[in-house]
């Protein structure tokens, strides 16, 4: 079993994700981590397929779920994180809420004053905003979305470890949700802000929701 103590951050970035919805007045979590429905392909992925949600993520990694506004997991919020069994990163991590009103610069703001207030993080440097369209041939709808997100590199206090990812934000107005996405890795050599994008593109490219 993977450390309960990485989950328990990611969740209080979603708290924040949550003030930031203007339609709602709270959020709760659930404690416990479920396998996610999936199957395996010939590409060396798997596909998690539940609560009218889809996305790919790599076949080594597990699935943990939790709930967000209920103590369950479910269509109206979650928490869905992947990442290996046994070790903190790397990190992909996705959550939403169903709400009518939603703003991606307040959601993409709160996403990042978790991150910064995560244990041991000691500074965080973000680039800048690139705002662009959630879109795409696995788009159930295919004049997208409007979405933001921004890469940052964060330096942990002990030890001294860079850390780099993306935080974005979504909203699909035909489903009334709004959706908060998390990557993150230990930075490697070398430039680790072009394999970062990649890795976002990866994944943002294969979420896909359903009505």
């Amino acid at each position: 079993m993977r450390p309960i103590e990485w989950k328990l951050t990611i969740l209080s970035l979603v708290f924040l994700l949550c003030i930031s919805l203007t339609s709602l007045i709270g959020c709760g979590s659930g404690g416990e981590s479920t396998t996610a429905a999936m199957e395996a392909s010939e590409t060396g992925s798997r596909t998690f397929s539940d609560f009218n949600l889809s996305f790919q993520y790599p076949n080594n990694y597990l699935i943990w779920q939790d709930g967000l506004l209920d103590d369950d997991p479910g269509e109206s919020s979650a928490l869905v994180q992947v990442s290996p069994e046994h070790e903190n990163l790397p990190l992909f991590a996705i959550s939403w809420v169903r709400t009518w009103q939603y703003g991606l610069e307040g959601g993409l703001e709160a996403g990042f004053e978790g991150v910064e207030n995560w244990e041991g993080i000691a500074s965080i440097s973000k680039d800048v905003v690139i705002k662009t369209t959630k879109s795409g041939h696995r788009m159930l709808y295919q004049k997208g979305h409007r979405m933001l997100y921004q890469y940052f590199t964060a330096t942990t206090e002990a030890p001294n470890e860079i850390i780099y990812g993306i935080v974005g934000a979504f909203y699909c107005p035909e489903t009334q949700r709004a959706f908060s996405l998390v990557t993150m890795r230990s930075a490697p050599d070398g430039d680790y802000k072009q394999s970062a994008v990649a890795e976002f593109e990866s994944y943002i490219d294969s979420v896909t929701c359903h009505q």
